[in-house]
């Protein structure tokens, strides 16, 4: 083949994005079951909204106004990056097939971001914090007696810890609401920027490489804590999850309103998933019905650790 041209080159790229494309179009993410998605215009969103919100009562006489609590949380974007180098002589001797499939694993991982992004943050949860200043899976979530935040204050917990220090932490959540336990916030999705032009560029001047990459701009951060429980240190047992169910149940609002929290997912790492399938999916155990089969989805998570 002859020296690249414009003409060549627009081929490659277009070539090349078309992989992209079927790479991203692969993916079937898993972050939705935890996370909400948040669109971003800017470098951070500010959610000052992350709070109590009232439930809904009979309307008689006038309209009784909650103030809700403003526990302003920020969520910054982050840039990522991933960046292909096809060597000129690649072009020149039309060897050009692993560098599509190049491109196509690139589309393919770019479109992973969001998992790897998400669902990291539970584990990290029990020591990052979360709006109300306390970590996101904690025993002391201040709960005040006025919906605006006001009152005297009492603790909520949405974090069991045990003693069986070689039992792998699962999870509870509440997926029924619209909003999660997690954000995914997204300011830019992933795109394939080009390095192409042999007249213009130092790069494949300097190495003789042209470059192709993958540019996101996001970040994820921590939602509503109400809706998601830790079990640390815990086997994951009938009694223990019967345990989780009931105090996720349990949790008030501020001024102290029933939040209606409704348990309907089990998430696990893939050594609890025939744990968990038992528990949840069996509809006989040892000859007698299992009253907790279907209570729960299960969903085996390859990105915890």
């Amino acid at each position: 083949m002859a020296e690249p041209n414009a003409e060549l080159l627009k081929a490659l790229t277009i070539s090349l994005r078309k992989e992209f494309q079927n790479g991203l179009a692969r993916v079937k993410p898993t972050w939705p079951a935890v996370a909400m998605l948040i669109p971003s215009t800017t470098d951070s969103n500010v959610y000052s909204w992350l709070g109590s919100m009232p439930n809904m009562k009979e309307w008689v006489g006038e309209r009784v106004i909650n103030l809700v609590s403003q526990s302003a949380f920020r969520i910054e974007n982050k840039l990522f990056e991933g960046t292909v180098a096809v060597p000129r002589t690649a072009i020149e001797d039309d060897q050009l097939g692993n560098y599509r499939m190049m491109s196509q694993q690139l589309g393919f991982n770019a479109g992973l971001l969001p998992d790897q992004t998400v669902w990291p943050l539970l584990p990290e949860g029990i020591n990052e914090k979360c709006y109300d200043g306390q970590c996101f899976f904690d025993e002391e979530h201040p709960v005040y007696a006025k919906s605006d935040g006001s009152g005297d204050v009492t603790h909520q917990s949405n974090l069991t810890i045990g003693t069986a220090n070689s039992a792998p932490t699962w999870y509870v959540i509440d997926d029924v609401n619209v909003f999660k336990p997690l954000i995914w916030q997204e300011r830019l999705p992933p795109d394939l920027d080009t390095k192409d032009n042999s007249a213009e560029s130092d790069h494949v001047f300097l190495l003789d490489q042209y470059l192709y990459g993958a540019r996101a701009r996001g970040n994820a951060g921590y939602g509503f804590w109400q809706l998601a429980h830790a079990a640390v240190k815990t086997p994951l047992t009938a009694e223990n999850l019967d345990a989780v169910i009931l105090k996720m149940r349990s949790l008030k609002a501020d001024g102290g309103n029933s939040l209606l929290i409704r348990p309907s997912k089990l998430i696990v790492p893939p050594e609890l998933e025939t744990t968990a399938k038992e528990l949840l999916e069996m509809q006989i155990i040892n000859g007698t019905t299992n009253i907790r089969a279907g209570t729960l989805k299960v969903h085996t998570e390859l990105f915890l650790k």
